[in-house]
């Protein structure tokens, strides 16, 4: 199967980037970033190459997962 390349659409490339920084902000500082960066890879999949869309939606889900587990041991 081949992977498309990133689209010229300005709306696949806001996600992207948006994708992108929630995902680096929500393991370093707000893990609840997270389900924006879920979000983004969900609307950006499909669109750019399957990668980008897994890195940024499993960090984010795996932030989140993480922040659940710690709030849950409290």
């Amino acid at each position: 199967m081949v992977e498309t390349p990133i689209t010229d659409q300005p709306n696949t490339q806001q996600y992207l980037i948006l994708g992108t920084i929630s995902a680096i902000i929500s393991v370093i500082l707000i893990p609840l970033a997270g389900l924006v960066s879920i979000y983004s890879s969900y609307k950006i999949h499909g669109k750019t190459r399957k990668i980008y869309t897994y890195l940024i939606g499993g960090i984010g889900a795996f932030s989140v997962f993480f922040w659940i587990a710690y709030m849950m041991s409290i």
